[in-house]
């Protein structure tokens, strides 16, 4: 008999990552050598060096600071990782994204709202090293690739966006609500979830948590930044 396939399941959500362990450990010729409610924790564990596939939920990538990277940084080239996720997580993948995925030996993406005999199936695909991937999420890749072939320097870096785009945007980097940001640059809140909108779209992102990392990693504000006639 071939060796077991060794899985490391990695899910905040207990009874979603307790339903997943037992449905793996149940299938032949597979076994759960770990099981975490995050990715943060996983650097302290050893065993996860020793799996040969990684179920991580994508939930599970909250709350890991730089460091955890970091350390993970070294390992990253050898890992098989199959990411389970939701519609919204595909529609929220940027361009940006992708060079930390391709580092990966193998990457597989499925949504978790499917059977059990799929998940199985993914894992072992992965750990033959096959790419395992949604075709929506492909085809929305492609979409925001294409897009972003597109842009000009200057719209990577911004230049697109409206002195006061730039000053909304500065504000939504220091955490401020539509509310606050309505209140400092006397808009009504109508206006800045409108402007807000067509940052996101301008710069192809759909998330403000998305919307202030790409701001403060591409120098578009630095912290601290004003940004208009705030307090």
């Amino acid at each position: 008999m071939d060796n077991p396939i060794k899985v490391c399941v990695i899910v905040p959500f207990e009874p979603l990552r307790l339903g997943i362990s037992s449905t793996i450990a149940a299938a032949p010729n597979m076994e759960v050598i770990d099981e975490l409610d995050g990715l943060a924790s996983l650097p302290s564990r050893a065993s996860f060096r020793e799996a040969d596939v990684l179920v991580l939920d994508s939930d599970g990538l909250l709350g890991a600071r730089r460091a955890t990277y970091a350390q993970l940084n070294e390992w990253l080239p050898e890992l098989k990782v199959l990411f389970l996720g939701t519609r919204e997580d595909a529609r929220n993948l940027s361009p940006d994204d992708l060079p930390a995925y391709m580092r990966l030996e193998t990457v597989g993406f499925i949504y978790k709202d499917g059977p059990a005999t799929r998940l199985l199936e993914a894992i072992r695909l992965v750990n033959a090293s096959t790419f395992v991937c949604e075709t929506e999420l492909i085809r929305h890749i492609l979409t925001r690739l294409t897009q972003w072939a597109t842009y000009t320097d200057d719209d990577h870096n911004g230049g697109q966006l409206s002195s006061r785009e730039m000053e909304v945007l500065a504000l939504v980097t220091r955490g401020a609500s539509n509310k606050d940001i309505a209140r400092d640059l006397f808009l009504s809140e109508g206006t800045v979830k409108a402007h807000v909108s067509h940052i996101m779209g301008k710069l192809s992102v759909e998330r403000r948590t998305d919307l202030v990392r790409y701001a403060l990693t591409r120098g578009l504000v630095q912290p601290g930044d004003e940004g208009g006639s705030g307090k």
